[in-house]
């Protein structure tokens, strides 16, 4: 009798705190809500249950045993509700639901009457036990109804589920089988079948472990979970079930006393031992797979090309842990960029390729600063509509570097949170080698550009030499196509055919655009040794024409890059003069760098708008450079 009092006691304590401690996590959620419900009246239940136990007479006997009925007529729709709930199905079975709550609501008021909880008299050890009325087996048709769809629903869900969700759905359902089983032993009792409620502590361990589904992202992988308290249940038993069986059959309790204290004191240790080897065999694949990852985080600080190490750490951690996907996030200014995704189902997912620092996902990986589970982050998708996963991002002073993100694994395992730390582990050497590859890039940029500057020097000291023999070259071409056009000015034309003068027009056009190229070819072979040797002239101030000055800058930046001359667009005012004083250069080179920064610029406005960052069609933006002098 102490004992089922006891039990009751006990399941009436564990369901009021669990019930209060899952509905205050997080009281806008109906799965947390339905759950607390479901423990008001397994609260009920237990309570009653224990009042009824320690009734001292029929009366308060019978009164307790109709009280502990409302409990138990309300269980089954409440519990039912609990699991549409966790399923999203409960706005989908609105119509079943509401039914079973009308036939508990029925049997509520029957349990006031004879019908429910005819009577109570004295069976087994139990001085006063209910006996069944008529409606008793009704109630019991509801009560398995329930039950059994309940189940059958989340077997049929956990089938089409994967990672956290499939395993939530298997605890609630083991939850169930414990609990639901443990307050069934009550009933045969009530039909006089001589079984008695030995399985009511069971209700405590039930609610205990759908709460644990419930409330908690890392669950443990469910075969893990029973393996340990399958080896706890045998190390006990053999460990009070040897001293018990001394003292009970033999007589022998001193013995028994010493028995128990060294098999207490080494059960522990027999417990220890026994999970570590089967673990070992269970988590065989995980143990490989961390070792790899452990050698592998050893080597990435090797790898000094940034674009390589990427894409050695998707691959590698891909096929080591053999995940669906995988790809990873670099930071690129305010903005994480993807890179290297990885698949095996043929096509990549639909992920986003950037993800900006102020996203609600990128904040709270800020703000955890350690691998985050996918499931962390149900209610800010960014994007990222994901069941199952796990996200490892790379920090180095406070700063994001970047983040993998791995999918779920093609076994159906979780991961674990043995997985997150060492991914933390990972994630740290991943930031190290990615700071040191970026450092080595920018090192080389500007090792690029010293070498450039260097050879750009060089060739300005060679500027001398190869101007005057390029130039020389040019005014001979001049000197003869202007000696040849003198020649023709001193012919007599006039006794030659009109196809003849023809042709010699022809010769003299193009004797004159050969004079006028050289002629051009010789100021641009000085401009350019003005600018590989600035200092040459820069303290010869002299008077010039700016618009000379203008269209020298012009002519150096289509030397330098191709472009239309229609974007150019010059208003000039012919007749007004334009002369200054100053380094012709220096002014050159002035608005040599203008023209070219404004192409630069219209050239990155264009792919903008090209690559759709900007509400313009690609026809509706033309580039154009105004330049006006007065």
């Amino acid at each position: 009798m102490f004992f089922y009092a006891l039990a009751a006691l006990i399941n009436g304590i564990s369901s009021s705190a669990l019930g209060i401690f899952v509905y205050l996590k997080n009281r806008k959620s109906t799965v947390n809500s339905t759950y607390g419900l479901t423990t008001i009246f397994i609260g009920i239940w237990s309570y009653s249950y224990y009042l009824w136990q320690i009734a001292k007479n029929e009366s308060m006997a019978l009164f307790w045993c109709r009280a502990l009925m409302v409990g138990a007529i309300f269980i089954p729709p409440a519990y039912l509700h609990f699991v549409l709930a966790l399923l999203d199905l409960h706005n989908k079975k609105k119509k079943l639901l509401i039914f079973s709550y009308v036939i508990a609501n029925f049997f509520f008021f029957l349990n006031f009457t004879p019908l429910i909880v005819k009577n109570v008299s004295s069976k087994l050890s139990f001085i006063y036990w209910p006996n069944a009325g008529p409606a008793f087996l009704p109630f019991l048709f509801l009560y398995f109804f329930c039950v059994s769809y309940a189940l059958l629903i989340m077997v049929r869900a956990q089938k089409q589920s994967q990672g956290i969700r499939r395993v939530q759905i298997r605890y609630v359902i083991l939850g169930a089988i414990l609990g639901f089983s443990g307050g069934a032993t009550n009933y045969p009792l009530w039909y006089d079948i001589p079984i008695p409620p030995i399985g009511n502590i069971l209700v405590s361990v039930g609610i205990a472990v759908m709460a644990y589904a419930v409330i908690k992202y890392h669950l443990m992988d469910i075969k893990i979970a029973l393996t340990r308290a399958g080896i706890f249940i045998i190390v006990y038993l053999f460990v009070l079930g040897i001293p018990f069986l001394l003292g009970y059959k033999y007589d022998q309790w001193k013995l028994a006393t010493w028995v128990t204290v060294v098999l207490a004191s080494a059960g522990p240790f027999i417990y220890l031992v026994l999970k570590r080897q089967t673990e070992n065999i269970l988590l065989k694949e995980q143990r490989r797979y961390q070792e790899a990852l452990r050698r592998l985080s050893a080597t990435l600080s090797l790898v000094k090309d940034l674009e390589r190490l990427l894409k050695l750490v998707v691959l590698k951690v891909s096929r080591l842990v053999r995940v669906e996907f995988a790809c990873i996030y670099l930071a690129n200014d305010n903005k994480l960029l993807q890179k290297h995704p990885y698949t095996i189902k043929g096509l990549f997912l639909d992920l986003p390729k950037e993800v900006s620092f102020d996203s609600s996902i990128i904040r709270y990986i800020i703000s955890k600063r350690a691998p985050v589970f996918i499931e962390e982050l149900s209610s800010m998708a960014d994007g990222f509509n994901l069941t199952s996963g796990l996200i490892i991002p790379s920090f180095v002073r406070n700063r994001l570097l970047g983040f993998l993100l791995l999918g779920p694994k093609t076994s159906g395992a979780l991961y674990t949170p043995e997985d997150a730390n060492l991914f933390g582990i990972l994630a740290n050497q991943l930031a190290l080698a990615i700071e040191n590859s970026q450092f080595l890039t920018e090192q080389e940029k500007t090792q690029a550009t010293l070498f450039a500057k260097e050879r750009m020097a060089s060739l300005g000291t060679m500027a001398g030499g190869m101007t005057h023999q390029i130039n020389n070259r040019f005014h001979a071409i001049l000197m003869a196509s202007t000696d040849a056009l003198d020649n023709f000015n001193f012919v007599d034309l006039s006794p030659l055919s009109e196809e003849s003068k023809s042709y010699i027009e022809q010769i003299r056009y193009a004797l004159n655009r050969i004079s006028e190229n050289a002629d051009r070819g010789g100021r641009l072979v000085n401009d350019f040794l003005n600018f590989s040797q600035p200092d040459r002239l820069q303290r010869e101030a002299k008077v010039f024409d700016l618009k000379e000055a203008l269209q020298r800058a012009i002519e150096m930046v289509r030397i330098k890059r191709a472009f239309d001359q229609e974007i150019i667009e010059k208003t000039i005012p012919e007749q007004t003069s334009l002369k200054i004083s100053g380094s012709l250069v220096m002014i050159q080179d002035a608005l040599f760098n203008l023209i070219d920064n404004a192409l630069d610029a219209l050239e990155k406005k264009a792919q903008i708008i090209k690559d759709k960052q900007l509400p313009w069609a690609e026809g509706d933006f033309k580039a154009r450079i105004m330049i006006k002098m007065y």
